[in-house]
């Protein structure tokens, strides 16, 4: 039996406080689900589930899978394929975003500046950028490029598990 890879929770847009529009429009269709429920079901138990289901979206993860990256938003998980992968590399979160400049990065912890980011250059999305932004936070983009900013926790076990599994994916492919 395979062991599944790592969650690794994204700090900054975790809390739903910063999800800003995106926490808006959450809940505007959780509310809507909420409502048409009874009415397309009738009485159900499954009711409750909507909430649930509205809980489970506020856990915004990265997972590297064997194919490729996975993040998980709040209504919509997001699948990029390593062959889209340039690279990645390491950097201060301070040296990406502009605490200065940026509105809503200056309510972040002050630990956060402080910390590592993994940074994934793209080649490119699997759809287009102003669809993504709709449905994810923008510090979730690199500001200046084609790419992600994953700010987590465990920085390094993220790292090494991407090198991984972007050594392990090039390999099957150079074989092939």
């Amino acid at each position: 039996m395979k062991k599944r890879a790592v969650r690794f929770p994204l700090l900054v847009y975790t809390p739903l406080r910063r999800w800003g529009a995106l926490g808006l429009l959450t809940a505007l269709v959780v509310g809507v689900f909420w409502l048409l429920i009874p009415r397309v079901l009738g009485p159900t138990p499954l009711r409750p589930l909507v909430l649930l289901a509205a809980l489970g979206g506020g856990v915004l993860y990265v997972r590297c899978e064997p194919a490729g990256l996975r993040l998980q938003g709040p209504l919509m998980p997001l699948f990029i394929s390593y062959r889209r992968v340039e690279r990645t590399r390491l950097s201060p979160l301070a040296k990406v975003f502009d605490p200065q400049k940026d509105r809503a990065a200056r309510r972040w912890p002050l630990t956060y500046w402080n910390m590592t980011a993994v940074l994934v250059d793209l080649k490119g999305f699997p759809v287009p950028l102003w669809w993504l932004r709709l449905w994810f936070d923008r510090h979730l983009f690199l500001p200046n490029g084609t790419g992600l900013v994953l700010l987590v926790e465990d920085w390094m076990g993220l790292s090494q598990q991407l090198d991984g599994a972007l050594s392990a994916y090039r390999a099957r492919r150079a074989r092939r």
